[in-house]
């Protein structure tokens, strides 16, 4: 019994990096009416940004979050909304859907072109967290069962996440105008609201919580490899399908058990 609450606990954080990803997935879709598969892509491209700003010109870790997170995961979602997926509004899902999956291989490739990475693996991914030392901050001190702080920053930012959201679309006029732009743009634009101008807003909404996740990610690995995130791509996909691609608690609640599964089996099957 005491292996599996272990196991349990020690899924929570990586589960929550699931249910991060299926958020952002599920929040666009809620939105705009759009499944972006280039999800992941924008989440390495916040990771990546946020390695060389931290790695390579050794800024310190607040200024280097804001960009990747809040300047850098933004603008790319404005450019794709801007520049794509607001002329596919009324195309057929498959169209959109090709679209996300050419986003998905080009961006990182734009990305690794643009910062010098070529094919060589970036190793150890700077955390959201001034140290990687993990008994700077251990809980529950002396118990079997511990989470670092890199682990414990990821299930605060999934937990702010949320509550974030569902203040969003239960208490304000924003989250309201978004849920009725998705359901009908032209009725949205007869009441004097610009459903283009709402859409931009959920696409930076959905873009910074892209950053956040790659930013959280990426110290899960050992290298920051594009491959890596396309893989949590498939694990959000299960979560998204969990909450009916429209119900955001369970969406979490999808992540959290299928991170906790996941643990839990590799913790009891044999490696052999």
């Amino acid at each position: 019994m005491g292996h599996l609450l272990e196991y349990a606990v020690r899924g929570l954080p990586v589960g929550c990096v699931f249910a991060l990803l299926a958020l952002g997935l599920v929040l666009t879709y809620k939105t705009s009416g759009v499944f972006n598969l280039a999800f992941s892509a924008q989440a390495y491209a916040s990771a990546a940004v946020f390695f060389v700003l931290r790695k390579e010109h050794e800024w310190p870790l607040i200024p280097a979050a804001v960009v990747a997170i809040a300047v850098v995961g933004p603008l790319i979602g404005i450019a794709l909304e801007r520049g794509l997926f607001r002329h596919l509004r009324t195309s057929s899902p498959l169209a959109k859907l090709v679209t996300g999956l050419g986003l998905l291989i080009a961006i990182p490739e734009i990305v690794k072109l643009a910062f010098g990475f070529g094919d060589k693996p970036q190793y150890n991914p700077p955390p959201l967290w001034p140290t990687r030392r993990t008994d700077d901050f251990l809980w529950p001190k002396g118990s079997r069962i511990v989470l670092d702080a890199g682990q414990i920053t990821t299930i605060a930012s999934t937990i702010i996440v949320c509550v974030a959201l569902w203040l969003l679309f239960n208490r304000s006029a924003l989250g309201l105008r978004m849920r009725a732009v998705v359901e009908s743009p032209r009725l949205v634009a007869l009441q004097g609201v610009d459903p283009d101008r709402v859409a931009r807003a959920s696409w930076v909404l959905s873009s910074m919580l892209a950053g956040l996740a790659g930013v959280l990610i990426a110290p899960l690995f050992a290298a920051l490899v594009d491959q890596d995130f396309i893989t949590l791509l498939v694990a959000a996909l299960a979560c998204c399908v969990f909450g009916n691609l429209n119900n955001l608690p369970k969406t979490v609640l999808g992540g959290l058990l299928l991170g906790i599964l996941q643990q839990e089996l590799t913790g009891f099957l044999p490696s052999n």
